[in-house]
């Protein structure tokens, strides 16, 4: 006698965002884990109070951004649940007991209890074992073996992105790849080593799940090429092949029983399979249903569980005590058929060809099978339920209306994939894109990729837009609709009182390379009904590869752990490094307000300072630029009284000049971290005290000019952003006259960089309208505006014209 169906039990409703991924961490205890976009993970477990489940606790990922795995293990006789997030980063959070009431709807929420930085791109998967190693798979290619939370080996066998990992006992691991291998490995804990033991074969396609056979005999394994597939351990092709998924198979899981197991995937269908066969299809609401579960219910009959991409958690039972009443089964079933599925889902659709409503009345093949018919001009869609016997609508089929299917390229997960064409009988260009991006930031990652030049950045984003239809663009990690030049790093780093984020000019970033920091256009300036001035938008440079970043930094702890130990990171350095890459890493919306006073934040900025001058001249670039990009945006940071100083002697700026590339690289930083310092109101309070002002001014007055190099562009920022301090009237009134003094020297050796001119130029006009003009010196002053007109009549700029004409005719 078959089985009865799954029937809906109940619906979770606690994310905000697709639930990217559900663990069933045991399969004697009641519980479920779920991670999501929104940035948080919950365990969720039967409650006191009615059959559905509730919250047991909610945390979020310690940067905020979309968590992309969820697993569970015990430490020290401690149970501990495990995130992987979109950054790279593994956290850990103390478990509460199974028993424990749900946690309070207000109050904080739990901070990590281990925060691992090693992977350098989405950790997109983990497994844990019995006896509490931690397997993590990665974007970067790579899969991490953790013990004790440190990371005892490493595994590099892939060509792309790992999309799944599974323990085989302590001392084997499957690793599944987008580049369409399955491997299983030896494990050598104690060596640190691993070695390749069978590659399986039989996917055609990126493979993205993989569940153990209970018999310990095998595993079962789904793809992107819709293909569910069985192996056994020792032979490399698949004893069996089931098909019926109609695009990519995103998770499966096997029945503790062995008696099948269940998949979901991009075509919005949860499915059950016994080892021969397809058993039931569950349509559900959404296309993109990320993960699955079989959940133990207390009964005799587990749950199984989907997750999709409308950010809601379903149950499904075959216990007829558990199941959801009827009314509201009569509901779902009314959701589901009221879907709209678009053409790429169904294939193409030619009504003069459909039946009409009397084919429903033939029993269908085989479960799932799909069949469309012609009902008063609508054409709706079918599917036959094996356990029931019936068709069941499962929506109405329209015009496409999106993508209908996600796309992989270079084996990582997009909402596009568009052909470019760049030249005539040259092969198409491929140009990745999720809608959650800010467009110019994936036309310049697309422009870098292939060696175009930046020139076409403008062109590369209609291109976005116009093929995108409509949709919603750049609202992913809370970002808004805000696009800024995509040199300065979008929405990310955009704090209210910069809005207008300064290009990162001249010369080459150590972590992104030459192109990043680039000559870029002026920014158009806010004016008034009279003209240019006063400009009042601090200019920064806040662009940053964190992800590179820390890769460079711990590289370079390594190298000096081996050499001079005394000097590698203490425990305290490394978790102040840990909040910050954190902090770096997370969404606009999570970001600190720049204009709070104690935005309580978690890392200790003196930590970092103090390691700035720990290493050696030609090591500590990154951590400089690590502190240059916390200051446009921490407010903790710009209330460190002893921060601008702390810049200046980590790149030496306090001693004479001598050239060397250490030095040029650390002063380039250092510059760009003193303007940065603008953008928070505690920086602007810190930056603008007496004896500071007057440290950054010597300094930057006694260099020879020509030692700048591409470093002259940011000393001008430096004078532009304190003549706006001058012009709100918290610049030292004592100090005018060593700030003019300063405009004029740029003024008078600068004749080349039109964008250094231009910005000393805003600086001079700032300073004759602003309440210090009254105490600066006439001849100063008119020395500083006839060397405009001459660099403005020499280079024949308009902008310079313009603001020499406006210049011209204030007093002073």
């Amino acid at each position: 006698m078959a089985p009865p169906p799954y029937q809906l039990a109940f619906t979770l409703h606690g994310h905000a965002a697709d639930v990217r991924n559900l663990c069933a961490p045991s399969p004697g205890l009641p519980l479920l884990l779920s991670a999501s976009r929104d940035g948080s993970a919950i365990v969720w477990g039967p409650s006191s109070r009615s059959k559905e489940w509730d919250v047991k606790l909610r945390v979020e990922g310690p940067e905020k951004r979309f968590v992309s795995c969820v697993g569970m293990t015990r430490w020290n006789g401690q149970a501990f649940l495990l995130l992987g997030s979109q950054s790279g980063i593994l956290a850990s959070y103390v478990l509460p007991s199974p028993d424990a009431p749900p946690p309070p709807d207000t109050g904080s929420l739990e901070d990590p209890f281990h925060t691992l930085v090693e992977h350098r791109q989405n950790l997109c998967c983990l497994d844990t074992s019995k006896n509490g190693l931690i397997a993590t798979g990665s974007w970067d290619k790579t899969v991490i073996v953790w013990k004790d939370f440190k990371k005892v080996l490493t595994i590099e066998g892939h060509e792309q992105a790992i999309w799944a990992v599974k323990f085989v006992g302590e001392d084997r691991l499957l690793t599944a790849s987008a580049d369409k291998k399955i491997i299983l490995h030896s494990l050598d804990v104690a060596s640190g080593r691993s070695t390749p033991l069978q590659t399986y074969t039989g996917h055609t396609e990126p493979v993205r799940g993989l569940s153990l056979k209970p018999d310990g005999k095998g595993f079962w394994s789904c793809a992107n090429d819709g293909n569910v597939n069985i192996y056994s351990f020792d032979k490399p092709a698949p004893k069996k092949t089931l098909s019926g998924h109609t695009s990519f198979v995103y998770s499966i899981s096997a029945f503790a029983d062995g008696s099948g197991a269940i998949s979901t995937g991009e075509d919005g269908t949860l499915r059950v399979w016994s080892e021969k066969e397809l058993v039931q299809t569950i349509p559900h609401t959404s296309n993109s249903l990320w993960s699955s579960a079989i959940v133990p219910s207390g009964s005799s009959s587990p749950y199984i569980a989907s997750s999709s991409s409308d950010s809601t958690i379903r149950f499904f039972t075959r216990d007829e005590t558990l199941v959801a009443s009827a009314e509201d089964r009569a509901a779902w079933d009314k959701e589901v058929s009221g879907r709209q599925l678009d053409k790429s889902q169904i294939g193409d659709v030619k009504q003069s060809d459909l039946p009409g409503i009397e084919a429903l009345g033939r029993e269908g093949k085989k479960d799932g099978q799909v069949l469309m018919i012609k009902n008063n001009g609508v054409v709706e869609a079918y599917q036959w339920s094996g356990p029931t016997s019936t068709w069941q609508q499962i929506g109405q089929v329209v015009d496409a209306i999106g993508q209908g299917r996600k796309q992989l390229y270079e084996g990582q997960e997009y909402d596009y994939v568009f052909d470019v064409d760049v030249a005539e009988g040259v092969p198409p260009l491929k140009l990745p894109y999720n809608a959650s991006e800010n467009p110019w930031i994936a036309a310049q990652r697309f422009l870098d990729k292939n060696e175009l030049p930046s020139t076409y950045c403008e062109q590369v984003v209609e291109f976005i837009q116009k093929n995108t239809n409509g949709v919603t663009l750049g609202q992913g990690n809370g970002g808004g609709n805000d696009f800024v030049d995509p040199f300065t790093g979008g929405s990310r780093y955009t704090g209210s009182t910069s809005a207008i984020a300064g290009p990162s000019y001249g010369g080459g970033d150590p972590f992104t390379g030459g192109g990043a920091y680039s000559s870029t256009p002026a920014p158009a300036q806010p004016k008034r009904s009279n003209g240019i001035l006063p400009v009042k938008t601090y200019l920064s440079f806040k662009q940053m590869n964190i992800t590179a970043a820390k890769s460079k930094i711990a590289q370079l702890n390594e190298e000096i752990k081996s050499s001079h130990p005394e000097l590698a990171f203490t425990d305290e350095e490394e978790k102040t490094l840990n909040e910050i890459y954190a902090l770096l890493s997370s969404p606009t919306i999570a970001l600190p307000d720049v204009n709070s006073k104690d935005a309580k934040e978690r890392y200790e900025p003196q930590v970092l300072l103090n390691l700035l001058g720990k290493w050696w001249e030609d090591k500590r670039f990154p951590l400089i630029d690590l502190a240059r990009c916390l200051a446009p945006i921490s407010p903790a940071f710009g209330a460190t009284s002893l921060a601008p100083q702390a810049f200046i002697e980590s790149c030496g700026l306090n001693t004479p000049w001598s050239p060397g590339k250490a030095r040029e690289t650390n002063t380039l930083l250092s510059l760009r971290g003193i303007a940065n310092l603008f953008s928070t109101a505690n920086g602007r309070s810190t930056i603008a005290q007496t004896g500071t002002v007057d440290s950054i001014l010597s300094v930057l007055k006694d260099v020879q000019w020509s030692n700048w190099g591409t470093r002259k562009v940011v000393v001008s920022t430096i004078a532009l952003n304190y003549s706006i301090l001058a012009v709100d009237g918290t610049f030292p009134s004592d100090k005018a006259e060593s700030l003019l003094n300063l405009i004029i020297h740029i003024l008078e050796n600068e004749k080349e960089d039109p964008e250094t001119v231009y910005r000393a130029s805003v600086a001079l006009g700032n300073l004759i309208v602003s309440p210090l003009s009254g105490g600066l010196k006439v001849g100063g002053i008119s020395k500083g505006k006839q060397l405009i007109k001459d660099i403005a009549s020499s280079k024949g700029e308009k902008r310079l014209k313009d603001l020499s004409s406006e210049a011209e005719e204030l007093g002073v």
